[in-house]
């Protein structure tokens, strides 16, 4: 990971080839000691786990796609949950013959690079736990 741009309230940076998006973010976010933000990324991808809450069940379904992907765009938030920095992200990801697939980003590995824009606020932002929804929302 490098540091490409910072400033009072941004921050932009890369990760390269094997690393692992949600664990770099968290671990970036705790080192900078940011505990509100909002975030964007673009890159490429070759290990992606993507998670669909069925709210039925109140359970994600995971899905492996083990394939070359770009990075369309990846937008998320940080916040702590459980007293821990917590990355919620969301993506879309190209295939090779441009068919799009989306979802909750439950782990995504870099295949060549990923550039990374967070926005930071003052303070900080909480998700707890809503039994009704089966999730820990912002709060």
């Amino acid at each position: 990971m490098d540091t490409i741009y910072r400033d009072k309230n941004k921050y932009i940076f890369r990760l390269d080839k094997g690393e692992e998006f949600i664990n770099s973010i968290q671990n970036f976010c705790e080192k900078e000691n940011i505990k509100a933000g909002w975030l964007q990324a673009i890159g490429s991808l070759a290990d992606l786990d993507l998670a669909y809450f069925d709210t039925k069940i109140k359970e994600y379904e995971i899905k492996n796609f083990k394939e070359f992907l770009e990075i369309a765009s990846i937008t998320g938030n940080i916040a702590l949950k459980e007293g821990k920095v917590f990355c919620h992200a969301h993506g879309l990801f190209s295939r090779e013959d441009m068919d799009v697939v989306g979802g909750h980003i439950h782990r995504c590995v870099v295949s060549s690079t990923c550039e990374v824009v967070i926005f930071t606020g003052e303070g900080e932002l909480k998700r707890e736990f809503n039994d009704e929804v089966g999730l820990h929302l912002l709060n």
